[in-house]
C-alpha cells in the first residue's frame, strides 16, 4: 500500500487515515491528535538531528501506530552520530513534560493534562523497550558494539530482542490484555526481526564497505594474533565500531603488521575474500 506524501519528506500510511475515522466515530479524536502530535514531535527529532550530520534522509514515514525515519545511513556512520539520532527522539519527550508541567502550573490540574502526562511516558518507555528496531533496542546494539564486532552484536541485538519481545507477549497473554493495538505492534516487531535478520549480510556488508574507506586513525588499537590460513574473508569479521584492528602475522623469521582497513580493501577492490594472510606479499 502506497504512502501518501503530505510534503517532500513527510509521507503518511493511509491505514493512518482510517485510524483518524475510527477515532472520530468513537468519539475519541482529542485522544488522537494529542497522540499523533507526541508522535510527530518524537520523530521529528530523529529527523532534524539526522540532517544536522547530513544524513541522506529519503523520507519521514508516519504510520498506523508511530513513525520511523528512512535512511540508508544507519550501519554507515560513525556511532557516535547513529546514537545522537537514536537519542534525539526520546529526549523529545523531556522538553514536552516540562511544558505539560508549566502549563499543569498555570492553569491547575485538568483531564487533558493527566492524558498528555500519561501518553508522553507511554510512548517514551515503549520506544526505551530494548526490542529491535525501537529507540532502546538500537542503543542495545550500540552497547554490544563496545565489546564486539559489528557482525557479533547485531546477532546478539537480535537474539536479546527477541527473547524481551517474547518475554512481553508472554505477559500480555498471561495477564490477558491483548488488544487489537497489541497483536499488530508485536506483529510488526517480528515482521522487523525476520527482515533484518535476513538482510544482516548485506548490513554487513555495507559497513564493511563503509570501514574501508572511513578515517579510523583516531580510534584505539587492537592487536589480534592471525594464523597464515585465515583467509581475509574472515579476518573482516572482526572489525569493530570503536577499535582499529591490527593483525599480527608470524612468518618466520619475521613478524608483519596487517591493518584492518588494507584487509577491507583487498577484499573490495581486489576481490580477493579467500586470500590468505600467508600469501598477502604487498603488506609486507
Amino acid at each position: 500500500m502506497k504512502d501518501l506524501r503530505v510534503a517532500g519528506w513527510l509521507h503518511i500510511h493511509p491505514l493512518f487515515f482510517l485510524l483518524a475515522f475510527s477515532a472520530i466515530l468513537t468519539g475519541a479524536i482529542l485522544d488522537f491528535i494529542l497522540l499523533f502530535t507526541i508522535v510527530l514531535i518524537h520523530e521529528m527529532g530523529h529527523f532534524w538531528t539526522a540532517r544536522y550530520y547530513n544524513w541522506r534522509v529519503e523520507k519521514l514515514e508516519i504510520w498506523l501506530f508511530g513513525g520511523a525515519v528512512v535512511s540508508e545511513e544507519h550501519h554507515t556512520r560513525p556511532f557516535k552520530e547513529q546514537t545522537a539520532v537514536v537519542l534525539a527522539g526520546p529526549l523529545q519527550h523531556v522538553w514536552i513534560y516540562l511544558l505539560l508541567y508549566g502549563i499543569q502550573m498555570w492553569i491547575g490540574p485538568h483531564p487533558f493534562i493527566a492524558t498528555a502526562f500519561f501518553y508522553n511516558t507511554l510512548l517514551l518507555g515503549f520506544n526505551l523497550m530494548p526490542v529491535w528496531p525501537l529507540d532502546g533496542g538500537k542503543l542495545i546494539f550500540y552497547l554490544f558494539c563496545q565489546t564486539s564486532s559489528f557482525q557479533k552484536s547485531l546477532k546478539r541485538t537480535l537474539f536479546f530482542s527477541a527473547l524481551v519481545l517474547a518475554a512481553a507477549a508472554g505477559w500480555l497473554f498471561i495477564e490477558q490484555r491483548w488488544t487489537l493495538a497489541a497483536v499488530l505492534l508485536t506483529a510488526f516487531l517480528i515482521t522487523e526481526h525476520v527482515l533484518e535478520w535476513r538482510k544482516r549480510a548485506f548490513s554487513h556488508m555495507r559497513y564493511l564497505l563503509f570501514c574501508a574507506y572511513q578515517n579510523r586513525e583516531g580510534m584505539k588499537t587492537e592487536y589480534q594474533h592471525v594464523s597464515p590460513d585465515m583467509r581475509i574473508m574472515d579476518a573482516v569479521k572482526h572489525v569493530r565500531p570503536n577499535r582499529r584492528v591490527k593483525y599480527i602475522l608470524k612468518q618466520a623469521p619475521h613478524f608483519y603488521i596487517v591493518d584492518e582497513q588494507e584487509c577491507l580493501r583487498a577484499y573490495f577492490e581486489n576481490k580477493q575474500p579467500y586470500l590468505k594472510f600467508r600469501d598477502i606479499r604487498q603488506f609486507a
